[in-house]
């Protein structure tokens, strides 16, 4: 900075661009030797406003030379980077503007002998006297044209909104009276030197001649980016709201400057309040709309959710099963949701709340279409599998069996390591087994409405679940960012390029609760389908053995109608659920229904009045045709099955015969299960009278008290 206490001389050998600042304490000494300095101050300070808006015009124009192709405009195009560029060209030139005003002011309030002199403390300047203008009019002008910019390429009409009072003396305080159309007059006085050359960084190329008189009202009389003479529009890219993401953040930081230049009332400025107001009364509100009516046309409808994504878009997203449209609707709001807070930080809060509103709305509709398939028509009653999903006791069971464990490693662990040994998960699938058997009446057959027949209902559920899985799963990765930027977080997680802004911790709370419950849903849809194929499993055989005849005089070839039956309803529910679920958490749907089978049709023995050698073979063809069906959809053998196929063949040998192998061999089956056969064998052959069967049970007690102390020693 010069120092305003030397004396100036004039160098006439000196160029003037290399030291403006000297140039322009030269021309004011000149002012004030011919007496002019009133005269030219109050020149300058009429042309600040045209100045300003010359150079907008004239960097719109150069913007769209270096981008336009010959024959288009860049008017209709959609491209807010065309209006970013061109705001940081005429930031930097509005702050060599100011720059430059503020040498001129210093070197005016040196030359005037001012006997009240005072220095402003946020500027540094001299406090204005009746014959100058100060930075705060320089200041007020830029935004000023700033703001019918903004207005311009935001699509805001211009007396939409009132401009704040300025320092300017004139009686109205609408911002279309700077701009209004006035009588031209002519000029009495002739300026000496202009402001827009190398003072704020213009080539002496673009210079109008210094005699030319600006008259505001003819300016902006067309347009507010048309150039003085050329009578056309030019605008570097389409109006549209949706531009204030492109320029926010450089736009902050040049109000941040405006506002730490010049003293504002309550701290604020005008072109802070106009870029507060719209983003308030306008940007969000549209926002909103445009977010809400893009879901509702997604997920509106009674088959809103049956709907699912193209094969183009599900290899796109990286996955391998299909996905809900309206998920991935949703998904895609919330990814522009989550850019707008990056783009416009300071509403950081805002869209957030947002986001948890969507995220409520989208909930609720999947849980009610959840309702809308396990409820039976307009009772409160459920299927039976989501009642039992929804059973504390059976549900924390199901989670803590290894099947279930091994579905919520992550990918970084040991897939292949054995969560349990063999003999485990066959006491546990024992447990399973017996836990859904007592929750079933011994006496009734399951009526038709408390299963779901639709096998297509299930490959909803089933969608149901991949999506809101896929979309917890991605929501659960926003949260950890929001995390990693709350200012109470420790954690050092890696943030991405554009980080998001710091958040309330209630609103982060409420997102991680909505993370939960879609989560929540998706593990229940799973439940529901693992349950209820065991359901359709119980469904079918157990008719098996209350309803069927085992004692016929022909031997029926064919399985009972109702394994046929099951085996049928079996390949549909594959063939849906292979499309929809992922290969492990189809094999956990069918993993260990052989045992589940076996463990049914075993302790149907109980309810069959009598068998023969007819009704044996009948039944082992059922669990012939079922073990058979399930291995062609787990692709592995279930032996399960051969068991409960040789506990029935047990009755082909009279009860002493099956005493004598249990002594050679030891137990295959369970004390209960050897009663039950023996009753049955009891029942099918009359001449066995019921002392008898009492003797042979007390054997049978004392021959497994003595194999299982002898295997215990």
């Amino acid at each position: 900075m010069m120092d305003l206490n030397k004396e100036i001389k004039e160098d006439l050998n000196g160029n003037p661009e290399e030291n403006p600042a000297h140039f322009i304490a030269v021309l004011v000494e000149a002012l004030f030797v011919l007496r002019k300095i009133p005269d030219s101050a109050e020149g300058i300070k009429s042309k600040i406003e045209p100045e300003l808006s010359a150079i907008v015009a004239r960097t719109s124009q150069q913007v769209v030379d270096s981008y336009a192709q010959q024959g288009e405009s860049l008017s209709s195009q959609n491209q807010p980077r065309f209006l970013l560029e061109l705001l940081e060209n005429v930031f930097h030139q509005f702050r060599n503007v100011a720059r430059m005003h503020k040498i001129v002011l210093r070197n005016l309030q040196r030359i005037i002998p001012t006997p009240e002199e005072t220095v402003d403390e946020v500027s540094g300047v001299p406090v204005r006297n009746e014959l100058l203008y100060d930075m705060n009019d320089v200041w007020s002008k830029i935004q000023a044209v700033l703001e019918l910019v903004l207005r311009e390429y935001l699509d805001v009409q211009t007396s939409s909104r009132q401009r704040a009072p300025t320092s300017f003396d004139e009686p109205s305080t609408d911002i279309n009276s700077y701009f209004s159309k006035k009588k031209p007059t002519k000029s009495k006085k002739i300026s000496l030197f202009r402001f827009d050359a190398s003072i704020h960084a213009m080539s002496t190329n673009s210079y109008v001649d210094d005699n030319m008189t600006f008259d505001t009202g003819n300016l902006f009389h067309v347009n507010l980016l048309s150039e003085v003479g050329l009578g056309k529009h030019q605008m570097v890219c389409k109006p549209s709201v949706n531009n204030i993401t492109a320029i926010f953040m450089p736009l902050e930081a040049f109000i941040k400057e405006v506002e730490d230049a010049v003293a504002c009332q309550d701290g604020t400025s005008s072109l802070q309040s106009f870029v507060t107001e719209f983003i308030q009364n306008i940007f969000l509100g549209q926002v909103h709309a445009t977010v809400s009516s893009s879901i509702a046309a997604a997920t509106k409808g009674f088959d809103a959710l049956r709907h699912v994504v193209d094969h183009k878009t599900q290899k796109d997203l990286g996955v391998t099963r299909p996905l809900l449209t309206s998920t991935v609707t949703v998904d895609r709001n919330i990814r522009k949701l989550q850019e707008l807070m990056q783009s416009l930080p300071t509403y950081g809060d805002q869209f957030l709340n947002m986001i948890c509103n969507i995220l409520k709305e989208y909930r609720d509709t999947c849980n009610s279409a959840y309702r809308g398939i396990v409820q039976i028509e307009s009772d409160e009653k459920r299927v039976i599998s989501a009642t039992w999903a929804k059973d504390e006791d059976i549900s924390r069971f199901l989670r803590s069996l290894p099947s279930w464990r091994s579905l919520q490693m992550s990918e970084r662990q040991d897939l292949s390591k054995k969560l349990c040994s063999e003999e485990e998960i066959r006491t546990l699938n024992s447990k399973e087994a017996l836990i859904l058997i007592s929750n079933l009446s011994s006496e009734a057959i399951i009526p038709q409405q408390e299963i779901i027949t639709d096998v297509t209902q299930m490959r909803t559920i089933a969608n149901v679940h991949e999506s809101l899985e896929w979309f917890a799963g991605r929501l659960r990765q926003f949260c950890e960012l929001l995390s990693a930027r709350s200012p109470n977080s420790m954690n050092s997680i890696e943030l991405s390029t554009r980080e998001y802004p710091p958040v309330s911790d209630k609103s982060l709370e409420s997102l991680k609760m909505l993370v939960k419950d879609f989560q929540d849903l998706a593990e229940i849809c799973l439940l529901l389908l693992h349950l209820e194929v065991r359901v359709h499993c119980f469904y079918f055989l157990l008719p098996v053995a209350k309803q069927s005849n085992y004692a016929g005089p022909i031997d029926d070839l064919d399985p009972d109608s109702n394994v046929l039956k099951l085996n049928k309803d079996l390949s549909a529910m594959e063939e849906m659920l292979v499309q929809s679920l992922q290969p492990q958490k189809f094999k956990y749907i069918f993993e260990s229904l052989g045992f589940l089978v076996s463990s049914i049709l075993m302790s149907s023995i109980q309810y069959l009045k009598k068998i023969n050698e007819n009704g044996i073979k009948k039944m082992c063809r059922n669990l012939f045709a079922i073990q058979q069906n399930l291995t062609n959809i787990t692709m592995a053998r279930e032996t399960d099955l051969d068991h409960a196929r040789q506990y029935y063949e047990l009755l082909y040998m009279n009860p002493d015969d099956v005493l004598s192998l249990i002594v050679e061999k030891g137990p295959d089956y369970s004390y209960s299960e050897y009663v039950s056969l023996f009753q049955l064998y009891q029942k099918s052959h009359p001449h066995i009278k019921p002392a008898n069967l009492d003797t042979l049970l007390h054997k049978l007690e004392e021959v497994m008290n003595k194999t299982q102390n002898g295997s215990s020693t």
